[in-house]
C-alpha cells in the first residue's frame, strides 16, 4: 500500500509538472482538471496510507511539487484558450463531468 501512496502523491505532481512544462494540455480547461486531480491525489494518499510506515517528508515533497505545478500553471495560462476550437460543446460536458466528480471525491475525502 504505502507504493501506492508514493505513486500517487509524488509521481502524479511530477507528472503534472512535467504536462504543465512541456506544453501538453489542450485547453485551460485540462489545466484545471489535472491540479484537482494532483489536490485529489494527495488527499487520497495521505488519507489510505498509514504513514508510521512511510516517512511523511514524501506527502511533503507530493505538496512542494504540486505547489510548483500551480505555480507554474500560472505561465501557461494566458497561452491556453478557454476550450479547444475542434466541438468545444463535447470538450466542456466533458471537463465538466470531471470537475464534478473529483471535486465531490474531494469533499468525501476531506
Amino acid at each position: 500500500m504505502k507504493y501506492y501512496a508514493i505513486a500517487l502523491a509524488v509521481g502524479y505532481p511530477l507528472l503534472a509538472l512535467w504536462q504543465i512544462r512541456a506544453r501538453k494540455l489542450r485547453d485551460r480547461l485540462d489545466l484545471l482538471i489535472i491540479l484537482v486531480a494532483g489536490i485529489l491525489f494527495l488527499l487520497l494518499s495521505r488519507t489510505i496510507t498509514n504513514w508510521q510506515h512511510v516517512p511523511s517528508w514524501l506527502w511533503l515533497v507530493g505538496l512542494a511539487l504540486l505547489a510548483a505545478a500551480t505555480a507554474y500553471s500560472g505561465w501557461a495560462w494566458p497561452g491556453l484558450p478557454w476550450l479547444r476550437p475542434a466541438r468545444p460543446r463535447r470538450r466542456a460536458i466533458s471537463a465538466a463531468t470531471q470537475l464534478i466528480i473529483a471535486a465531490t471525491l474531494v469533499a468525501l475525502l476531506v
